[in-house]
């Protein structure tokens, strides 16, 4: 059902557009004053710029798909370390405190994922298992320690990408242009002259579906992490976290064994 969103919140859109039409030109009598063959420029304008920013968030979300997974295969290798760190050092270092601490730093990346927390608290969070790491090298483990670095750099990297690509947009000026030519395409809709009935019924709505669908779909895109508090998705092309919360329940298993 999901992917019928925001197919589904766009058809009200459709039917105003197919509505005013239909008023304008049965009830006021208007036949219109442009052919709609001439109008092809603006739709295809339209369609070349809509190509444009499509391309360009498809290449962020693609990227996207792919931060999940490694975040929790980095954190894993992080659990994996200190594991190391503890079977050497066993008089001083404790494995499940060891693991919960990992276990918090997953639960604060998802809590930010979920809106629950602010990009200045889950650094506190990286910060925090940074000074775990230090522990580690001052009781001993050095060389885990050493190991354990790189991977919290990259974690800090996935989730700062994840911030950047979350709360910026691909090009504003470019989604301002889009907008524009969209207004002009529906304008021309309810202006244009069709030759017949039949082809007036088929092409408003579905040139007003496909022009308004795309430009909702490339917002929807731009965001793919639009996650609401209670972790439910708010668009349609939302990039999964199932990465994150399978590795956060062996985490979780392992921490209550002991």
């Amino acid at each position: 059902m999901l992917k019928w969103k925001l197919m589904l919140t766009t058809l009200p859109f459709v039917a105003a557009v197919t509505a005013l039409k239909l008023a304008v030109h049965c009830l006021g009598g208007f036949e219109g004053v442009v052919e709609f063959t001439d109008v092809g420029v603006v739709l295809t304008g339209g369609v070349f710029l809509t190509g444009f920013l499509l391309s360009g968030t498809m290449s962020d979300y693609k990227e996207s798909e792919k931060l999940p997974a490694e975040i929790a295969t980095t954190l894993e290798t992080i659990e994996e370390l200190f594991v190391l760190a503890a079977t050497q050092k066993p008089d001083v270092l404790e494995v499940t405190a060891l693991r919960r601490e990992v276990l918090t730093l997953t639960d604060a990346i998802k809590d930010f994922i979920f809106k629950k927390r602010t990009t200045a608290q889950v650094f506190e969070a990286l910060t925090a298992l940074g000074g775990v790491i230090r522990q580690l090298e001052q009781k001993g483990a050095g060389p885990y320690a050493s190991r354990a670095v790189p991977q919290l750099l990259m974690v800090r990297r996935s989730v700062s990408r994840m911030d950047v690509i979350s709360r910026t947009g691909f090009l504003p000026p470019a989604y301002a242009l889009l907008e524009v030519l969209l207004t002009m395409i529906l304008a021309l809709l309810i202006v244009a002259r069709f030759k017949t009935g039949v082809g007036e019924a088929i092409l408003v709505p579905f040139v007003t579906l496909v022009n308004v669908y795309m430009l909702r779909l490339i917002k929807d895109i731009d965001d793919p992490f639009e996650y609401s508090v209670d972790g439910q998705k708010q668009g349609g092309a939302e990039v999964d976290l199932f990465p994150i919360d399978e590795y956060r329940a062996r985490l979780a298993a392992r921490v209550a064994q002991g």
